[in-house]
């Protein structure tokens, strides 16, 4: 018995070339449809980008307004400095009438949290996704810097009520200033690193629109209701 395959109505040439057809027409699409998922990872990519970008350069923003207190900080805690030394030898003080505090500023992260989550941050250039990881992770680091640099000076502005110091108060006085000398030195040191992280990484601080106080730049002189009268708070000062 012998089988005999069918053949096409138009041979076999003809056949093979819709198969091709087919086949081609197949690929094509798939081919596209590739493009377009590629194209629309690109897009979500970029998406992303911008909005981690764009929060990061709140977050610079405010640290710039940190920035410009730094020498404010720094002749208070000399002020304070000289105080203490002359306390050593005479424990009546002249106690100041103002001590202030610095600005303590919050970080945001819900854009990097929101897109980390959404699984879109993984489609970021891992090399600068890698260097956002960072710059976030420091910025939470001077967040905490500065939590804890409000309760250094909270301590601090306790000589607005004193008027003699003992040896072991002015011991506790000195070792709370010499941590918020290094917590103002350190802000200062890691927000350089950021910025030079941020100019490398094509990302540009924005306007900080929160007011900044000027608390810890208003003369040692400066009385509490003067003080509380510049305020930018509508409460005043602590």
């Amino acid at each position: 018995m012998h089988l005999h395959l069918p053949k096409p109505m138009h041979g076999w040439r003809a056949f093979v070339g819709e198969v091709g057809i087919i086949v081609i027409g197949v690929l094509i699409a798939l081919g596209a449809e590739q493009l377009v998922e590629a194209a629309h990872r690109k897009e979500e990519a970029a998406e992303a980008d911008d909005s981690i970008r764009s929060e990061l350069g709140f977050n610079l923003g405010r640290l710039q307004s940190r920035s410009t207190i730094y020498p404010c900080v720094n002749r208070r805690i000399e002020e304070i400095q000289a105080l203490l030394d002359r306390a050593a030898d005479q424990p009546d003080i002249s106690a100041p009438s103002w001590i202030g505090r610095p600005q303590s500023w919050a970080f945001a992260s819900s854009q990097w949290q929101a897109e980390s989550q959404a699984g879109r941050a993984a489609l970021i250039d891992p090399h600068r996704l890698s260097a956002y990881a960072v710059m976030y992770a420091r910025m939470q680091d001077l967040g905490d810097e500065m939590t804890l640099e409000q309760t250094d000076w909270a301590r601090l502005r306790t000589l607005e009520r004193v008027r003699r110091l003992d040896p072991a108060e002015a011991f506790e006085l000195n070792t709370t200033l010499q941590d918020a000398r290094y917590r103002n030195w350190r802000l200062a040191l890691v927000t350089s690193q950021l910025f030079t992280m941020a100019n490398m990484l094509g990302v540009r601080a924005t306007h900080n629109n929160t007011p900044a106080s000027a608390s810890v730049c208003l003369p040692i002189t400066t009385t509490r209701a003067d003080a509380n009268r510049r305020s930018v708070w509508p409460f005043g000062e602590p």
